[in-house]
């Protein structure tokens, strides 16, 4: 046992995928990490970037997008080919982070009235909540 451990201490590229979530093959990763970002590069063709650093953004995007449907693919879909699901994710990585984002700013809008809904939740409406334009005494 002492010796796997030991093995496993010297492969720093498997103990960084793992620090990452990664579970699966790191060569499965990899793969599927280059068909990612060449995914993106492709759907980049179709709607060129106006400056650089939206082209590192468009790659970064790709990245953690495939990353987490890696993740999420090895545990759904443990058999299906994790490659496929991230060449996938990076060519869409750009709608779906746009998508990520509108979600995100929805959610920001309406964060009074989320919290407010959870605070009622949790913990009911107390005597002194006046919304029902009642009043209570």
């Amino acid at each position: 046992m002492k010796a796997l451990v030991t093995d496993h201490m010297k492969d720093w590229l498997t103990l960084a995928l793992t620090g990452l979530g990664i579970s699966f093959a790191p060569h499965e990763w990899l793969g599927g990490m280059f068909l990612a970002l060449a995914g993106a590069a492709f759907a980049m063709r179709t709607d060129p970037e106006r400056d650089e650093r939206e082209l590192w953004l468009v790659f970064l995007g790709a990245f953690l997008a495939s990353h987490l449907a890696a993740i999420g693919a090895h545990l759904w879909m443990p058999e299906f080919p994790k490659q496929v699901v991230m060449a996938i994710t990076g060519f869409f990585s750009r709608r779906v982070t746009g998508i990520a984002l509108s979600v995100g700013g929805a959610v920001e809008r309406r964060s009074d009235r989320i919290a407010d809904r959870l605070v009622d939740r949790t913990l009911g409406r107390g005597p002194d909540d006046h919304r029902d334009g009642g009043e209570h005494g």
